[in-house]
């Protein structure tokens, strides 16, 4: 049966929600940043501003550079989630295979479900209307369909802006002829600058290089390169599987040396991670935190004795490390995991105290109702909604390479914090 591979990724996804929720940012240049702060970062921005070459990445400050008449608004993650259900809730009418990618993509297999890729494209022509009709007029998706899951997302991530594109083994060579290098799905500048030091200029040049020469160069990545723009299938759409994984970061808009404030931040963090592990009825066997100051970064990781999803084992852990490792400077931000993850055994101990979550599930289910921390710990009494409030990622996957992870948070918030007209602007410290 030839398999048909449909990947969706919906354009501008944060700054698209912004512009369908409030006709007034329509048309206009918009950016969505991760905190409202002139360092932040804009971690989406509509297609008119980024005309304006005011990109994802840009720093809040550069973007009014750029523009003045650009419009900040914060990231608002449940606005978002509840779009992404109405779009997964449609391609799941159609197919049962779905592979979560991110917020704003999805990789959908139709094999059986369709006859052929004319089939396929009516369908996603049919998607893509219902999602103008049932979740917002002002959303667009690129669409990619192909015999391949790689394919699939190449084809929509070469597409123009709301098109489909549709790949086909036929089709392949003339699409691929003259296509740069890097705008393959994986290639990036310095694997581009390997391969034309092989006399490799295109992604054409690329499919038809021998496969051997390939992997003499690249070993088993060179067979990844020369399978993908050749149509051989090597991971098909991926199931949901449980994370490695669970963690929370925050950079701190505030600048203090009053550790209850600081404690405060890790009993958050602590506890939103401890709510996930719960919600996956999942355990840890070990716990990471890592912190930056001003004078440099610090952190350790601690493997339980007994494995745990409650929130205020998590936080004690924190606290000792950070008492422990924190030397000098002013702590500019935190981040917390669990990792070892395995699923609640309902399995009794001999040596071990009983586990009993009920009082955090409890507490779960009532702020599940009635509101975020209705009910909480006294370690975050008084502690501003702002603190490390609900954010949301792209990707499912979160590194916890520490190097990595300093560089990315680094820099990212100054601490200054931008009410919400653009003429309140202060400096958070003391």
């Amino acid at each position: 049966m030839q398999r048909i591979i449909l990947h969706l990724d919906v354009n501008s996804y944060f700054a698209s929600v912004e512009q369908q929720a409030n006709p007034f940012y329509r048309g206009k240049p918009l950016g969505v940043a991760a905190t409202m702060t002139l360092y932040g970062c804009l971690i989406a921005t509509s297609k008119e501003a980024k005309a304006k070459g005011i990109v994802t990445g840009t720093r809040v400050k550069d973007g009014l550079a750029l523009d003045p008449n650009l419009i900040v608004v914060e990231v608002d993650p449940p606005k978002y989630r509840s779009t992404t259900e109405k779009i997964f809730s449609i391609l799941a009418e159609y197919s049962e295979d779905i592979e979560t990618y991110s917020i704003d993509e999805a990789f959908v297999n139709l094999t059986g479900f369709v006859k052929d890729v004319t089939d396929a494209s009516q369908l996603a022509q049919r998607i893509k209307q219902r999602i103008f009709n049932e979740v917002g007029e002002w959303l667009t998706c690129s669409m990619g369909i192909a015999p391949t899951r790689w394919l699939a997302k190449f084809a929509s991530d070469t597409a123009p802006k709301g098109e489909l594109v549709v790949l086909t083994r036929e089709n392949l060579d003339g699409y691929l002829e003259g296509k740069a290098l890097t705008e393959a799905w994986g290639i990036a500048h310095r694997m581009e600058a390997r391969l034309l030091d092989l006399g490799i200029k295109n992604l054409w040049e690329l499919k038809h290089y021998p496969v051997t020469n390939l992997m003499e160069a690249f070993g088993i990545k060179g067979y990844e390169l020369w399978a993908n723009l050749n149509g051989v299938e090597l991971s098909g759409v991926q199931t949901p599987r449980p994370p490695k994984s669970v963690g929370h970061s925050h950079v701190l808009r505030r600048r203090t040396v009053d550790h209850r404030f600081h404690e405060a931040v890790l009993m958050k963090l602590c506890e939103k991670t401890g709510r996930r592990l719960r919600s996956l009825d999942m355990e840890a066997g070990g716990f990471w935190l890592g912190f930056g100051t001003t004078l440099g970064s610090g952190g350790d990781s601690v493997r339980f004795p007994d494995r745990t999803a409650d929130s205020r084992a998590l936080f004690r852990t924190a606290v000792d490390i950070f008492r422990q490792q924190h030397k000098a400077g002013v702590p500019t931000h935190f981040a917390v995991g669990c990792f070892n993850l395995v699923p609640v055994s309902r399995q009794g101990s001999l040596f071990a105290k009983p586990k009993d979550y009920g009082l955090e599930k409890a507490m779960d289910e009532i702020n599940d109702k009635y509101g975020e921390y209705v009910v909480t710990t006294g370690a975050m009494f008084g502690l501003a909604k702002h603190h490390a409030d609900d954010r949301i990622g792209f990707r499912k996957t979160v590194s916890w390479d520490v190097a990595a992870l300093d560089k990315r948070l680094m820099g990212r918030d100054a601490g200054l914090a931008i009410d919400h007209g653009p003429e309140l602007i202060r400096e958070e410290a003391t």
